[in-house]
């Protein structure tokens, strides 16, 4: 899209054309998350409207989060929120906005985990043995998850060598443990992340991470899944729907 594009007589308000018009530049370029778009005078002689349509346009697709500015830098292509329900009992990818469509996930490392003080606090005595499965989780924009999930052997025997970056972890529970879920606690914080974590999500020292610890019980109030989900505060926003109830 650009000036010959711009119709004066369509019932389109001016600066929602432009806005059109940014989102097609981004596209069009192959624009990602953190690429600079053109500046505001740029922008001025591309579509050959005025500075005041364009600040415009840029206000709205920043407050929709298409686009970042950064005083001082410039306008960026911001990354993309995740979608992800606080009540769902699902694993992070399974528990995401149903219009996401083009996750991976990549597993990190998989082994067998004895029991330590963490995992003792949450599991009962007779778990002592653990599968540790890591994986990172990304889109086409990026890494955006690093999640660490421990099952207990004595509940999923064998499940270490059924796992692979194409298997959901939940579905598997489900379809060949037949493990019913009864219960989810979850517990949310920003943490600074580690070393190992800025390496996995390509983020620095200073970036917000949100962790997010779960644990999900089964019949008899038993633990049968604990995990942690390191996110890259960008990009991802969480939301909660439930029937209301007095």
């Amino acid at each position: 899209m650009n000036r010959d594009s711009i119709n004066l007589d369509s019932p389109i308000l001016l600066y929602e054309q432009i806005k059109a018009g940014i989102k097609e530049l981004i596209k069009t370029n192959n624009l990602k998350a953190g690429d600079k778009i053109p500046n505001e005078s740029e922008l001025c002689e591309l579509f050959d409207v005025s500075r005041i349509t364009i600040r415009r346009a840029i206000k709205e697709l920043g407050e929709e989060g298409i686009i970042e500015v950064i005083r001082g830098k410039g306008t960026f292509v911001r990354a993309s929120k995740k979608d992800l329900h606080l009540l769902n009992l699902k694993g992070f990818t399974e528990g995401l906005s149903t219009e996401e469509n083009n996750i991976e996930k990549e597993i990190l490392q998989k082994q067998i985990i004895s029991s330590d003080s963490e995992l003792s606090k949450i599991f009962s005595p007779e778990q002592t043995e653990f599968v540790e499965l890591v994986r990172l989780v990304k889109d086409a924009e990026g890494p955006f998850s690093v999640d660490y999930a421990y099952l207990p052997l004595n509940v999923y025997p064998g499940i270490d060598e059924l796992l692979d970056d194409s298997v959901s972890t939940f579905k598997l529970i489900r379809e060949k443990f037949k493990v019913p879920f009864t219960k989810v606690k979850k517990e949310i914080e920003y943490v600074h992340p580690t070393t190992e974590l800025c390496e996995h999500l390509g983020i620095n020292k200073t970036s917000t991470v949100i962790l997010v610890k779960k644990i999900i019980f089964g019949p008899n109030q038993m633990p049968v899944h604990y995990s942690k989900y390191y996110m890259v505060g960008d990009r991802v926003k969480f939301y909660i729907e439930a029937d209301y109830t007095e």
